[in-house]
């Protein structure tokens, strides 16, 4: 696979995590996500990493948090087609959960987990929420779809008036009234680009 060469130094000294990688207790859970971001996946491989004291650094500068214990050995998601007696590699897959400030919709705590899937250039395939209470417009294509096709050289930055940021780079237009909502998604989608350029690139 071709990732992005670069990575973001945004700190020297990584703060309290900022989001912590999502699992699911069952493989028939998991794989039921699995499938809403790689829909004509056949099989998946599953592929843990440890990272060295190194690329815990440097993925921590990175996302300007530190690593919960357990996300320094990151499972990745492998997805593949089989087909004429052919495997066709789809991409990768990787879940976070983005440590969202409590908050109460629906009488119940509003949870947000959210899936990226990732092609083999290195660029966003797809972004799902999963179980997400909150305003419904979060799990629309219209926000979603921005996130598509950006790779570690590109903004993830949410700007309610969009345009470009100092470099020319297209910023992340919110949802309206969910601006902080919208930058964690955004987040969660860089933290799997840079985990997986650390751990698959090469």
């Amino acid at each position: 696979m071709v990732w992005a060469s670069a990575l973001v130094s945004t700190a020297s000294m990584a703060p309290e995590a900022g989001a912590h990688l999502a699992t699911w207790g069952s493989w028939d859970v998991t794989r039921r996500n699995l499938d809403v971001l790689f829909p004509t996946a056949t099989d998946y491989l599953r592929k843990r990493y440890t990272l060295s004291a190194a690329e815990i650094v440097q993925v921590e500068r990175a996302l300007g948090f530190a690593l919960y214990p357990e996300d320094k050995a990151p499972e990745f998601y492998i997805a593949v087609r089989q087909e004429g007696g052919k495997q066709q590699l789809l991409g990768v897959a990787l879940f976070v959960d983005p440590r969202l400030r409590p908050r109460v919709e629906g009488g119940e705590i509003l949870r947000l987990e959210v899936g990226i899937g990732v092609d083999g250039a290195g660029k966003v395939k797809r972004v799902a929420l999963y179980d997400y209470k909150g305003n419904p417009a979060m799990s629309g294509e219209a926000f979603l779809g921005q996130l598509v096709g950006r790779g570690l050289e590109d903004s993830f930055s949410v700007d309610a008036a969009g345009g470009l940021d100092d470099k020319g780079r297209a910023k992340v237009k919110p949802v309206a009234g969910e601006d902080e909502e919208s930058q964690l998604i955004a987040n969660a989608a860089f933290e799997a680009l840079t985990l997986m350029k650390v751990a698959l690139g090469r």
